[in-house]
């Protein structure tokens, strides 16, 4: 199905313009050239809002004449407006003439190159680079990949592996296993608090007087030398 083109350029490629216009028009499209339509005393800036609302995409015909011009930029960056992620291809630009330097919001833009090339080329490149990107209609031949095997470090298993069971109920009632835990855990507290307050197990009967008067309890001494009678 043909598509709808402005084709905007500057009167300096009005022949690349036309030339553009008439190769698209063999192919199945349509097209709006300001100098096909607007007659004399036609107004031309209501056909170009008309024409733009009209048409699917802008045909931007670029060279170093086009970019600095007052017009052509509304043309194009209205497009651009409309389509800010560019996934609709609203503005194609279309090199005509070498031109070095673009404008910011054109550079990012996949263009078509017409420069240095022949008639049939440039028809070829013009035709095929305002189609819409689509899967092609008969399936890709499938190319053989030839290469060494994977290496078997990396490889996975031959078979598949066995699947074992993890049980983790080992018949012993949960709440009896929490009561175990607990029991330990208040006979661990008890013993260390009957140490601390009863003195670490030491008492009046295990103190004994040693030489030099000294009185030993247990594991410490007591350096109180004991009174004589």
């Amino acid at each position: 199905m043909g598509q709808k083109f402005f084709i905007s350029f500057n009167s300096a490629d009005q022949t690349k313009a036309h030339w553009i216009a008439w190769t698209l028009r063999e192919a199945g499209h349509e097209v709006a050239v300001h100098d096909w339509e607007i007659p004399a005393g036609g107004n031309a800036p209501l056909w170009m809002n008309n024409k733009l609302a009209w048409a699917d995409r802008l045909i931007a015909v670029i060279s170093p004449d086009y970019l600095p011009t007052r017009y052509s930029p509304m043309e194009w960056a209205s497009q651009i407006w409309n389509d800010p992620d560019g996934t609709k291809g609203s503005v194609v630009p279309v090199v005509v003439r070498p031109t070095p330097k673009m404008p910011p919001l054109l550079d990012g833009l996949s263009r078509i190159d017409l420069t240095n090339c022949s008639e049939v080329e440039a028809s070829r490149r013009l035709i095929k680079g305002v189609d819409m990107p689509a899967p092609p209609d008969r399936k890709p031949a499938f190319e053989r990949i030839e290469g060494e095997a994977p290496d078997g470090r990396y490889a996975g298993p031959a078979e598949k592996p066995t699947f074992i069971q993890v049980n983790a109920n080992d018949g012993v009632p949960r709440w009896l296993k929490i009561s175990v835990a607990v029991a330990a855990i208040v006979g661990t507290v008890f013993a260390a608090l009957t140490f601390f307050f009863g003195g670490g197990g030491a008492s009046q009967r295990d103190c004994k007087t040693v030489f030099g008067g000294m009185v030993v309890c247990g594991d410490y001494k007591d350096e109180r030398v004991q009174q004589r009678n």
